[in-house]
């Protein structure tokens, strides 16, 4: 992308478990604990993506999941100092570029319907609003769904 700043996009190994365990505590406020982080790094139908700027520590992750024609993100985290610099957006493209890769047709996620910030960015991927689960979150907040189709009849997207 012109003008966009790079970053260095990897997948996580399994050496990987303290830092993504990190960046999940300072990401988030209900943080997935390292045994889930485990279970994921280790899931024969998942990947994690980490990623930073080039030479500095990863300061971001996107850990994804595919079975069949589908695929769904099911996390993604960048550290609060590190936000509004296009990593999420790269990490989020890395995980799509992946999911094309395994011929998945959709992806799916769940996002916090007052995280206005993260539907901005699925917007601009294209994802649309699916649905809707009432109270899913602490605190009694909404999840919206959301999609978006990952090919087309004559090529992908």
């Amino acid at each position: 992308m012109n003008g966009q700043p790079s970053f260095e996009i990897r997948r996580a190994v399994w050496e990987d478990l303290p830092l993504l365990a990190e960046i999940e505590r300072e990401a988030f406020a209900d943080p997935w604990s390292a045994a889930v982080l485990a279970t994921e790094l280790q899931h024969a139908c998942a990947r994690v993506w980490l990623g930073g700027s080039p030479g500095a520590p990863s300061a971001g992750y996107a850990g994804f999941r595919w079975t069949g024609p589908e695929g769904e993100l099911l996390r993604l985290a960048v550290v609060p100092g590190e936000r509004r610099r296009g990593l999420a957006a790269a990490l989020l493209e890395a995980g799509l570029g992946y999911l094309r890769e395994q011929e998945a047709e959709v992806c799916h996620l769940e996002v916090r319907a007052d995280n206005v910030p993260a539907i901005a960015l699925y917007d601009r991927f294209s994802f649309r609003v699916v649905g809707r689960r009432s109270g899913y979150y602490p605190g009694g907040v909404d999840a919206l769904l959301m999609s978006v189709p990952l090919a087309v009849s004559g090529g992908m997207i």
